[in-house]
């Protein structure tokens, strides 16, 4: 992978598999909410910016287009080894009836044999934390990789991925029913970071349906939504011991590519063309909160977290908080108080902390967590459902 030392924002990077743990969730309880009493939870959503595409064409005062192979901005076919060449033709961008549409063609073209379009909001509208949401439906096949997502629009702390990224919505093509959200963090590639959630349909396709990708950026937390229904965050602790670089301004992405290193290339069973189609792009904005948010309280007793998903199988996220740093100790139990892991056992920073409970050796039932931090003890139940 040919990768620039420097660029303006706008590298799209493919997660490599196996190095970062992915969380997988269908469905979550409403008591996620209350996971994080360090995060800020804007109540008072205002819609400060919007394209509801009505028009005849797009509106270039939102949006400009990203042309060609990558090479005119410093990237050998966009970082990802990707095969499409983007254009700003109409057979590969277009407005009907209230809908924006990219569409993906095997066609040749400037010595490619695919094409796309990919637009962005780049010096025509950026925004520190929110609630980001498009609602859209999505293209299948082999080898087609749609995404909805953010990038600093100053690399405040340096080139890719230094700076951030934010993957509101990725998803493969031959994976119909899953989506994908992720940030990217850490040092220049090939030590690069990544956290990933993906949220699985209970039926159907995103290709059937429009469904909204949303998330939910504040001062210390990303929460990530399909359809409103959360199931995945990120907060400074998940990073560590890297920095958080989500406190400064992100600008939108849209694309539709065609192969690469992630979703792999066209096959004999891709079907073209291809379509993503967004009904509508829109920000929310807590008119109340600064732009940087209060400092947040730091809590004076130890917090732990309902796991999620619950229940779950086989895996589930145990979230926990101390006050100051310490030796904490946090043990699962089966219902006969008889001890069945050890999930941490030395001493933490001070703040929030993230575990992942693998039970694939247990059977179905209820099972207690508990967490043990200087003279303070918190319990919590789950359920495994196998």
């Amino acid at each position: 992978m040919s990768l620039p030392t420097e660029h303006n924002g706008n590298v799209k990077k493919t997660p490599q598999p196996g190095k970062h743990p992915v969380f997988s969730v269908a469905a979550l309880g409403l008591s996620l909410v209350l996971l994080f009493s360090t995060a800020l939870t804007a109540q008072n959503w205002e819609l400060v910016w919007s394209d509801e595409f009505e028009g005849e064409e797009l509106d270039l005062e939102k949006w400009s287009y990203q042309t060609g192979t990558g090479a005119n901005y410093g990237l050998i076919n966009w970082g990802n080894n990707e095969q499409q060449f983007y254009t700003d033709r109409e057979e590969n961008l277009y407005l009907e009836n209230g809908m924006l549409h990219i569409r993906a063609k095997e066609e040749s073209f400037s010595g490619r044999d695919y094409t796309s379009a990919r637009i962005r909001t780049y010096s025509k509208a950026e925004w520190t934390y929110g609630r980001f949401e498009a609602r859209a439906k999505l293209p299948e096949g082999q080898g087609l990789w749609p995404a909805f997502w953010m990038m600093p629009t100053d690399n405040v702390y340096g080139g890719w991925p230094k700076s951030g990224e934010i993957d509101i919505m990725e998803a493969l093509g031959h994976e119909t029913d899953k989506a994908y959200g992720s940030v990217h963090y850490g040092l220049d590639w090939p030590n690069n970071q990544f956290r990933t959630g993906t949220y699985t349909l209970s039926e159907g396709s995103f290709s059937e349906e429009f469904h909204v990708f949303s998330i939910e950026w504040e001062p210390e937390v990303i929460r990530f939504y399909v359809n409103d229904q959360l199931y995945f965050l990120v907060t400074p602790s998940h990073l560590a011991p890297y920095n958080w670089p989500f406190d400064q301004d992100f600008h939108f992405l849209l694309n539709v590519a065609v192969g690469g290193h992630w979703p792999g290339y066209p096959d004999e069973t891709t079907e073209f063309p291809q379509e993503m189609v967004v009904d509508w792009v829109r920000v929310y904005q807590d008119q109340e909160a600064t732009s940087t948010g209060p400092e947040p309280e730091h809590p004076r007793e130890i917090k732990l977290g309902q796991n999620y998903p619950n229940p779950f199988n086989p895996s589930t996220q145990i979230e926990y908080t101390i006050p100051e740093s310490g030796h904490v100790l946090l043990e699962v139990f089966n219902m006969q108080g008889q001890q069945v892991a050890t999930l941490a056992n030395s001493t933490k920073q001070a703040g929030n902390h993230s575990v992942t409970f693998d039970a694939s050796d247990l059977s179905s039932g209820i099972y207690l967590y508990r967490l043990t931090a200087g003279n303070q003890v918190v319990t919590q139940k789950m359920t495994l459902v196998k």
